[in-house]
């Protein structure tokens, strides 16, 4: 026995071989998300269709279009919302993928100016408010990790005379907003400037960020979790489908046997699908699935989806669309 654990332990020693040893895992890349752009602009239009978003460069005032793709972060209000949810003018944060040769591929973010402030901390203190020119004057600090001053921003905003100010779930007038306040705002382009249309506390953050998330899960609800194909195989009816990134919360709550519609973007049949097991990759949920086979073959790679929750969204598709009797051999 002794000669044995004495064996054991030399064979434990030796170095693995090239075939054996663990190859490399992913891990963040600093410098590409350092090479990242980041670019404020307003929004020109959006193509829900064609999954496209055209914005004006705040730098040179040039347009472009980006695609929006499913694993696009796309924020207002900070919460999460749909493509559809953006509108001309609107001010907003582009935070977007480059390659090799630093061009713009797509976005991994587009966020209004509420939810990049919020999620920045980039709350200011009002320190001028002139209700005869309509503008408001603000002051921030930024600081080092020992709390050293390193910079200061001071800002002039002009504000629509229709202004929001909120500091609770009900909106005020510019009239209660008040010197010391520390707020952030979201711009609006009008007529050529941009004015902020809303200025908001941390309390009043707080309180539009419950009303958007409750239109996210109504969102979800009626329309499905945005989600694209993975993988799949006809002959067994295999389905690999991911969440996108916003609605990974809510396709977490899915287990093993949930049977549930999914509809097809491009308006192609709806179809069942009953759920295997689920997984967290990323950020986003990836759902391994069975689904009718003669659903599989019609799908491809990439292809985007709405995933619906188990009880809502269109009732179960049935017949050739159903799940098989997998219990048939």
């Amino acid at each position: 026995m002794y000669r044995t654990f004495t064996l054991v332990l030399a064979l434990a020693a030796l170095p693995l071989s090239a075939a054996d040893a663990p190859g490399p895992q992913p891990r963040f890349q600093g410098d590409f998300f350092g090479e990242m752009a980041r670019a404020f602009a307003c929004v020109v239009s959006t193509d829900v269709k064609a999954q496209t978003l055209t914005c004006k460069l705040d730098k040179d005032g040039s347009l472009v279009t980006l695609p929006i793709l499913y694993d696009t972060e796309l924020h207002i209000r900070d919460s999460w919302c749909e493509l559809s949810d953006y509108f001309p003018g609107q001010h907003v944060m582009l935070f977007v993928y480059v390659d090799d040769d630093k061009k713009w591929t797509y976005p991994r973010a587009i966020q209004d100016d509420i939810h990049v402030s919020a999620g920045h901390n980039w709350y200011a203190k009002v320190t001028a408010i002139d209700t005869a020119l309509k503008t408001f004057s603000t002051r921030r600090e930024e600081k080092d990790k020992d709390g050293k001053v390193i910079k200061t921003i001071e800002a002039t905003h002009p504000y629509d005379p229709a202004v929001k100010i909120w500091k609770s779930d009900t909106a005020g007038a510019i009239d209660t907003l008040l010197l010391g306040d520390d707020v952030i705002q979201q711009l609006v382009e009008k007529e050529g400037k941009k004015v902020a249309v809303e200025i908001l506390d941390r309390k009043g953050d707080a309180a539009v960020r419950a009303v958007q998330d409750a239109k996210h899960k109504k969102d979800e609800d009626t329309l499905g979790l945005p989600s694209y194909v993975t993988d799949f195989d006809p002959l067994t009816g295999l389905l690999v489908v991911t969440v996108a990134r916003g609605s990974q919360g809510r396709a977490s709550k899915l287990k093993p046997n949930d049977t549930f519609a999914i509809q097809p973007v491009d308006g192609s049949k709806p179809f069942a699908a009953v759920v295997t097991s689920t997984q967290s990759v990323d950020s986003r949920q990836r759902l391994t699935l069975v689904t009718n086979s003669r659903v599989v073959s019609r799908l491809s790679y990439g292809q985007l989806v709405r995933v619906f929750m188990p009880g809502t969204g269109p009732g179960l598709p049935t017949g050739r669309s159903a799940v098989p009797d997998l219990s048939k051999k």
